[in-house]
């Protein structure tokens, strides 16, 4: 029988601290989103960071993909198959997302004051989910954060694709928690 050794980190526990400081704030944007409170990072935002955010992100999936590699465990062929698929997707997705939304919800919720960005509209008229009734969807915003939920009827008629609107609320230039709407002509 083998013996059953955990995976070593790289860098020992302050690296485990460290790894968990930089993906505890994308987990928590996610949760934040999802509970109601609406989050848009700004397009500005998202193009300035579109280059660390591909860097952190493949940071983030390699990481994953080299500790179940390197895993000393044994670990039968299906799972460890399942976790090199998974592990640096996910990855990925958390170490974009800590650079896309986190960073600017961040800045928004300790530093932010009165602001209004303006977006493009890609959908108003589809009738959501139960999180998320009467959306708006915007463009060049990644998954998860591309709607404004509980949109009223009266401001949705009046939305198309292709127009503009201007979302108010508190946030900085890097994005913005929405508290109204409005369309711009």
């Amino acid at each position: 029988m083998g013996s059953k050794e955990s995976v070593k980190w790289p860098l020992g526990k302050p690296g485990r601290i460290l790894l968990t400081m930089l993906l505890l704030p994308a987990v928590l944007s996610i949760f934040v989103q999802i509970s109601g409170f609406n989050f848009l990072p700004s397009n500005e935002w998202i193009s300035k960071a579109a280059l660390p955010a591909l860097a952190v992100g493949v940071v983030s999936a390699a990481l994953p993909f080299w500790l179940i590699l390197k895993s000393r465990r044994e670990i039968d062929g299906v799972k460890k198959g399942f976790g090199l698929l998974i592990a640096p997707i996910a990855g990925y997705f958390f170490g974009k997302h800590l650079v896309i939304i986190a960073v600017p919800m961040l800045f928004a919720f300790i530093a932010g004051h009165l602001v209004e960005l303006s977006f493009t509209v890609v959908d108003a008229h589809e009738r959501g989910s139960k999180k998320c009734r009467s959306p708006v969807q915007v463009e060049g915003v990644p998954m998860l954060f591309d709607e404004i939920c509980w949109v009223p009827e009266n401001i949705r008629r009046e939305l198309g694709p292709g127009q503009r609107i201007a979302v108010s609320g508190r946030g900085t230039s890097r994005g913005v928690f929405v508290e109204s709407l409005r369309r711009v002509d």
